[in-house]
């Protein structure tokens, strides 16, 4: 039987042994008892998400969301992942012709480390707010002036330049995907690990790996985040990027659907940022997105959400994104448009249309390909209600942001 005849069935079947009515698992979702009724009859396919609501209802832990993974249309997937959109040629070619044309400003080894370091900094907190258009240039031009100064480098001084150029490139692999390129990003990321390995430099070539989780988790591939992230977990010497691998791997394991695995990574997640704390200098270019442990009530709302679990997961983002620095514009929105995504799956629709206003404004400043995912993702829930002209009007403000990205 096929996996889209399968699901219809499967969930009346665990409907029926918990003893729900229809009207009793509609509310629960929620949806209507007619919408539920055709999706057990197979006359209808459920959303990813709302595939995970029913899941969660009658505890199927996962099996419900891997039978509407298998049934999902053929290219499904490519069409509704606004990262792979960008050939990865259009932004690569880019960043290294704009880094060879740099090249030419490399003088002094030293000086030229110790600027770009500091320069650094200052293009990763324009990054929070910033569109990668913007940034791309500058990181390539530093990046070319560091490649340059290290070919002609020995020792110490060639470790520092390959380490710094490592974190551009890292970075520059973060905004190319952003900008909608992930391959691109792979790219880089794959430049960013040889150069930290070169460098010496072990937990910033971890992390360079985790980076292969992180752009999995957008493309929906729980299995390929598990794999990067366990990786990590288990081979990094860096306390802090075990951390972030267990939080990826965490997120990779309800995205599969499997609450068990995913609680037990959060809690090692816990301990591991628990641990970096612990040892943490205050020196050295900070690795991933600098929020650490402080991230941590983001990620497990992050994972409820996938789990099925949208009212404990507003509890969880609301806590995490009132300690979130106002200037994390790209951060908050992002996880603004997934708090009003938790709303809306719950049925707080007045809730969802205000947090997703609010992220609204955020992302018109970022240009951000994962926070239009979100976005999409959005959009197609609040549809379910069409009804609603508040929401009708919030859900057109969403297509227009996505029709002028």
């Amino acid at each position: 039987m096929r996996a889209e005849s399968q699901f219809g069935p499967e969930l009346r079947r665990r409907r029926l042994e918990r003893g729900l009515s229809l009207r009793d698992l509609a509310a629960a979702v929620p949806c209507s008892a007619s919408y539920l009724s055709r999706v057990e009859r197979g006359l209808r396919q459920p959303t990813s998400l709302v595939a995970r609501l029913f899941d969660a209802a009658v505890s199927a832990d996962g099996e419900l969301i891997a039978l509407a993974h298998e049934s999902a249309p053929s290219g499904a997937a490519a069409r509704d992942d606004p990262i792979r959109c960008v050939p990865a040629t259009q932004l690569v070619q880019a960043f290294e012709a704009t880094a060879a044309a740099g090249a030419a400003f490399a003088t002094g080894r030293g000086r030229t480390a110790e600027s770009a370091r500091g320069m650094f900094d200052v293009l990763r907190q324009q990054g929070h707010a910033a569109s990668p258009a913007a940034l791309l240039p500058a990181l390539a031009a530093q990046f070319g002036v560091l490649r340059a100064a290290a070919g002609s480098a020995r020792g110490l001084a060639r470790q520092q330049l390959l380490g710094v150029g490592a974190h551009y490139a890292e970075y520059a692999g973060w905004m190319v995907q952003e900008a909608g390129d992930g391959v691109g990003a792979l790219a880089l990321t794959d430049t960013a690990a040889a150069l930290a390995r070169a460098a010496g430099d072990d937990a910033l070539a971890e992390y360079a790996l985790l980076r292969r989780a992180d752009i999995a988790l957008y493309q929906r591939d729980g299995r390929l985040v598990v794999e990067w992230a366990s990786r990590v977990v288990r081979g990094s010497p860096s306390p802090l990027v075990r951390g972030l691998a267990a939080q990826r791997m965490a997120q990779g394991w309800a995205v599969l659907g499997d609450a068990s695995r995913c609680l037990s990574a959060l809690e090692l997640a816990i301990d591991a940022m628990a641990a970096a704390d612990e040892v943490a200098s205050g020196s050295g270019i900070v690795l991933g997105s600098g929020g650490g442990g402080r991230l941590m009530e983001i990620v497990r709302g992050w994972c409820y959400l996938d789990l099925g679990r949208p009212q404990d997961a507003t509890i969880a983002l609301e806590a995490g994104l009132s300690r979130m620095p106002a200037a994390a514009r790209r951060a908050r929105a992002l996880y603004g448009v997934r708090l009003a995504l938790s709303y809306a799956a719950c049925g707080q629709l007045r809730r969802a249309r205000d947090r997703g206003m609010i992220a609204l404004d955020e992302a018109r400043h970022v240009d951000s390909a994962s926070v239009r995912q979100q976005l999409g993702l959005l959009a197609v829930m609040v549809r379910r209600w069409p009804g609603n002209v508040e929401l009708n009007n919030f859900r057109m403000r969403i297509e227009r942001e996505l029709a002028v990205a």
